[in-house]
């Protein structure tokens, strides 16, 4: 061994895992990672569904829901203040003092919401397997709770190839268990919940595991950290469980309305919605994850540098968005009915409008991350209850009168309204010029591919007319130069990151 190597091996510490060099290449592996394990998810929730029946069905949906809802208090947006806070630090032992600080934190507050949701299914009108199923699913609140924590490590240093990995890993897991069960005939409402909670349990120990070299994560309480990190998070805590209610609420609101078994039918016909339209959903955490630390590292210092990033996630978003409105408009209805029984062919209606709704609300997210950026964080709990209420009161009007449709429609009507009003708040931000050209040549592409796959599908099976119409989409985006020169490889290359080297 030379000199030279032994400086090296002594000076070079270990800086854990590659971070990502861009806002495609970083929301892209997330998105991926997500994308692919979503697939794994409504797969495995199809079998479900089939297995267990509408009844069983809507009451495993419920639970999943609730649990859902009660989560985001597990959280109380602190993640947002702790990621900004992680993505300012470049020391190792601070970003291991913030990480074992937060990982005690966000495991009591999940803690108090395991107690809450245990509370509401005792209290309310719902069945002693509700209950029992609320107590076994619930135990992932604890455990997403703390790896949580390490994934705000994660995102705030960029190494989101290793939270795309883990998240996967603990998809993959979740769905074999799922076929055992299934394929051996074991299969029942409180099995099926298990595979979720062992799913998280993959994804804390392997993201532990993997960045044990870089953070050193020591559990320990500190009150002061704790009451800073709430008040600063209190008004986009607030405002996210009130986003989160309006956009979800809709499955509580069937349960209510309806009455017996046309309410559980209901909310399992309104499930296969959601399933389809988290397969859009799941793009809005990677994307946050990947724009939050480059617009922290760029407000207020470099205004062209944040409108650059809010840009470029807007020609993202916009290009997947026009693609899943038009592609889902077409291929819903053969889709549905290829995956499931008759019992379930109604659900391509809501979910059509669930995936507009979501696509919406992607946009939301985007105005809502240069709103924590600009610290301009008070408004955003008072627009988002205004959509609860939007929302609740449309829910009331067309559920009696419409059923999952009118619900469903209620959810794009409250997304329309909501994002109108965040927009207000962030005009004056450096956002323009806004990117017209890239939006028009989307939508056209769009439209286009939608036409070819509407009228291939009257001639051929749907999975040969729906990669016709991906192929003709991706290829009128290139020719169209849809961000300018290069095509897609210029759209890649121009999302680099703006601190990156």
């Amino acid at each position: 061994m030379t000199d030279d190597d032994e400086v090296t091996d002594q000076e070079v510490p270990d800086r854990g895992p590659t971070a990502s060099a861009s806002l495609i290449g970083g929301a892209g592996v997330l998105f991926g990672g997500r994308l692919a394990g979503a697939a794994l998810s409504l797969t495995g929730t199809l079998l479900i569904a089939a297995e267990l029946g509408k009844q069983q069905f809507g009451s495993f949906s419920f639970i999943f829901n609730l649990l859902g809802l009660l989560g985001l208090f597990a959280d109380f947006e602190t993640t947002r203040v702790v990621m900004a806070e992680l993505g300012r630090s470049n020391d190792d032992d601070e970003v291991s003092s913030i990480a074992s600080r937060f990982i005690v934190f966000r495991f009591v507050l999940g803690s108090v919401t395991y107690l809450s949701a245990l509370a509401i299914v005792w209290i309310g009108p719902y069945s002693s397997i509700e209950i029992q199923g609320t107590a076994i699913g619930g135990l992932s609140l604890l455990i997403a709770s703390a790896a949580w924590s390490l994934i705000s490590v994660c995102q705030a240093k960029q190494w989101l190839r290793t939270v795309a990995a883990a998240m996967f890993g603990g998809q993959v897991v979740q769905f074999i268990i799922i076929i055992v069960l299934n394929s051996t005939g074991h299969g029942s409402l409180l099995r099926y919940i298990v595979p979720f909670v062992v799913s998280d349990v993959v994804v804390f120990f392997v993201i532990l595991t993997v960045i044990r070299k870089s953070v050193r994560v020591r559990p320990f309480i500190d009150f002061d950290s704790w009451r800073r990190w709430l008040v600063e998070a209190a008004p986009l805590a607030i405002g996210t469980a009130m986003a989160a209610m309006y956009f979800r609420i809709d499955s509580l609101m069937l349960t209510l309305v309806l009455d017996g078994p046309a309410s559980r039918d209901a909310v399992a016909i309104y499930q296969i919605g959601y399933k389809f339209s988290d397969l859009i959903a799941f793009l809005a955490p990677a994307l946050i994850a990947a724009m939050l630390p480059a617009l922290v590292q760029t407000w207020p210092r470099d205004p062209a540098g944040f409108h650059r990033t809010v840009r470029q996630s807007v020609v993202v978003v916009f290009v997947i968005s026009a693609f899943a409105i038009v592609a889902f408009a077409v291929f819903a209805d053969p889709l549905i009915r290829w995956l499931l029984d008759d019992s379930y062919r109604s659900a391509h209606t809501p979910a059509r409008w669930l995936v507009v709704g979501q696509v919406l609300n992607l946009f939301t997210q985007i105005v809502y991350v240069c709103l924590i950026t600009a610290n301009r964080r008070k408004f955003y709990p008072v627009v988002t209850f205004c959509g609860l209420v939007i929302n609740v009161g449309l829910n009331l009007m067309f559920i009696p009168r419409y059923g999952v449709n009118g619900s469903a429609v209620s959810t794009v009507v409250t997304e329309i309204i909501v994002l109108a009003l965040l927009v207000g708040q962030v005009v004056d931000l450096p956002l323009r010029p806004l990117p017209t050209r890239s939006i028009a040549i989307a939508s056209c592409a769009a439209l286009a591919s939608g036409a070819v796959g509407y009228l291939m599908l009257q001639a051929t099976p749907w999975p040969i007319a729906g990669l016709a119409t991906a192929l003709t989409y991706i290829a009128l985006l290139h020719i169209g130069n849809v961000d300018g020169p290069g095509g897609l490889k210029g759209l890649v290359a121009r999302s680099r990151f703006v601190s990156a080297d």
